[in-house]
């Protein structure tokens, strides 16, 4: 329920949805003659795009969230384990249907996987996730990522497929139940920066000590600005944004993070 919930309202935080919300509230702002009302939602429904586009203002909130956790320091660590968080394959339909696996726009997950794989080749390494579609079709994620190591030539000695999880929390409790990890083990987390404070939360939630965050997919420098008007991207980034922060509240709220924004 919880799944199905998160993916159903989460569609009202997308940013081109709001100005829509912000015009029906309009109308109904006219119909009930609150007039002072309705004219601002009409103005905040034609502002919003135009500011989504101005990036000083669109991208600090999700650079806010991608600074927050630094990599860890992996030098003097002794490493037990690497977790790589799904989300990074392409549309399973179209992998299925072509024979061809995909990456997605988080590949980065998947090349720091193969780079820290590398440097510890005789450590466990658990991709984990199924699908994030509410209606799951077409190969799944480990399907796919099975099919990448194998064209890759990976081997594959060490590494796990935890092929249940759906969400963030998930993928926290059903790893910690396939590699029952000891306490003082350091495990090495990667996912996307943005993302990766809820994660360890989870991970904390679910039982897990001793992660080692290794943030990647960064969609903002960490200082200054790549660019100074552009809606598409500006869009992108809003929308990024507020599907963290709302996912941070709510599983704060529900227990499924230790804290409502981990360090």
């Amino acid at each position: 329920m919880f799944f199905v919930l998160s993916k159903t309202l989460g569609l009202l935080l997308e940013p081109l949805i709001i100005p829509y919300l912000c015009l029906i509230c309009a109308v109904l702002a006219f119909w009930r003659r609150r007039r002072l009302l309705g004219r601002f939602s009409v103005m905040t429904a034609i502002l919003l795009p135009l500011l989504y586009g101005v990036i000083p203002l669109s991208s600090q909130p999700l650079r806010f969230l991608e600074n927050h956790i630094k990599p860890a320091d992996l030098a003097e660590r002794q490493i037990d384990g690497i977790i790589v968080l799904g989300g990074f394959t392409g549309d399973g339909v179209v992998a299925e249907s072509r024979n061809q696996p995909s990456l997605g726009p988080a590949a980065e997950r998947f090349t720091a996987a193969l780079q820290w794989h590398l440097k510890f080749p005789d450590k466990p390494m658990v991709f984990s996730g199924f699908s994030g579609r509410l209606v799951p079709d077409g190969a799944s994620e480990a399907e796919i990522v099975r099919q990448l190591l194998d064209d890759l030539a990976v081997d594959r000695t060490h590494i796990l497929f935890e092929n249940k999880s759906r969400n963030t929390y998930e993928n926290a409790r059903y790893s910690y139940d396939l590699m029952a990890p000891t306490p003082g083990s350091h495990w090495i987390l990667i996912t996307s920066a943005a993302h990766m404070p809820r994660a360890i939360g989870s991970f904390r939630a679910a039982g897990w000590s001793g992660i080692l965050g290794y943030p990647v997919d960064y969609q903002t420098p960490e200082t200054g600005y790549s660019r100074y008007w552009d809606i598409g991207h500006g869009t992108g980034l809003v929308g990024r944004a507020l599907h963290e922060y709302a996912g941070l509240l709510v599983y704060w709220l529900s227990g499924r993070s230790s804290d409502f924004l981990p360090s």
